[in-house]
């Protein structure tokens, strides 16, 4: 096969973590932040007893969140990846590593994303664009990808407006579908279709569970966006243009939750418990979040770890307000909007 380099990738990468941690990025509020949970008074549960615990791909968890993808192959990527991995094996959260096809045309990288011995217990999961079937990528390398660092599955990740911003993106998304379709049935793990902060549409995620895909993180908008961040990086006002655009994650949660079989993850706007309580009423199995995340990672596992447990304590008293003793009974809660973005 022939495949398409990328020789700007390890710039972008250092970019992209300088951008994301000096600039604002996150142009609209979270739209979680547009729902309110039940409370109830007399909540008739012992906060001590709420049962946080979730199981996912064989794995339990202490709660229900994924460290989102982030970053690798730069000098950076592997102090991140590090700090990541040990922090999510000690809170027994799952951890999702940034795109790994660098690894593919240059094998001396995986040492930025090789962290399963930090990780041992814990759901990890590896990282490649789905655009990519279109530029000489297939099973082979997405089964190399999961197996070269013992991973439980994969990401594959859907970004077109990021990519059409993006100075040297790529965009050619045709027939993408078909060849997902075809592909799966030779990837040796699991694999989860996610956006990166614009949201996937109902029609759309109709699709890719009728081609196979039983996990999408429907990563929408109210959290970072991508578009701004390839703006940033231009000489334009391009992604000053678009920043705005895409689904909100909430949305895009009631949108795919009408489709039964499909298990959701919650991305885009994720800043705190209170969210991802909510996201699991509106329908998500799962909640995940990088930014939170992006600048404890560049200090220690310590500050990894703090961020998450704060998260972890912010939903169990949500869960507590609402009189919800397990994520069954809050998956039931009656969230209601408050008002409209």
């Amino acid at each position: 096969m022939s495949f398409q380099d990328d020789p700007n990738s390890h710039n972008r990468k250092l970019e992209h973590i300088k951008i994301v941690t000096d600039e604002n990025t996150e142009p609209f509020p979270s739209s979680f932040d547009t729902y309110r949970l039940p409370y109830k008074a007399l909540p008739e549960v012992d906060i001590e007893k709420i049962d946080t615990s979730t199981m996912f791909f064989g794995k339990k968890l202490s709660f229900p969140f994924v460290i989102s993808s982030m970053t690798g192959g730069p000098e950076k990527g592997e102090t991140i990846n590090r700090n990541l991995a040990e922090a999510a094996e000690k809170v027994k959260v799952a951890l999702g590593l940034g795109s790994m096809r660098v690894i593919i045309r240059k094998p001396e990288a995986k040492k930025t994303f090789d962290v399963r011995k930090y990780c041992p217990s814990v759901p990890l999961f590896a990282n490649m664009g789905l655009v990519q079937l279109n530029y000489g990528y297939g099973a082979d390398e997405i089964n190399h990808l999961i197996d070269a660092i013992d991973a439980d599955g994969i990401f594959l990740h859907v970004n077109p407006l990021q990519e059409a911003v993006q100075p040297e993106g790529n965009t050619n998304f045709e027939g993408l579908l078909s060849k997902l379709e075809k592909v799966l049935k030779k990837i040796n793990k699991p694999v989860i279709v996610k956006e990166v902060g614009t949201g996937i549409d109902g029609d759309t995620a109709r699709k890719l569970f009728d081609a196979g895909v039983s996990w999408i993180d429907v990563s929408g908008t109210g959290g970072t966006s991508w578009a701004w961040v390839e703006g940033y990086r231009r000489n334009d006002d391009l992604g000053e243009l678009f920043k705005n655009e895409g689904i909100p994650t909430a949305e895009a949660l009631l949108a795919a939750r009408k489709i039964a079989g499909l298990n959701l993850i919650a991305g885009g706007g994720i800043r705190n418990g209170i969210h991802i309580a909510k996201a699991i009423a509106l329908g998500a199995k799962m909640a995940t979040a990088a930014k939170p995340l992006l600048g404890p990672s560049l200090e220690s596992s310590e500050a990894c770890y703090k961020v998450i447990k704060k998260m972890e304590k912010e939903l169990r008293i949500a869960m507590f307000a609402s009189g919800s003793k397990d994520l069954k009974s809050l998956s039931g809660a009656k969230i209601v909007r408050i008002h409209t973005c």
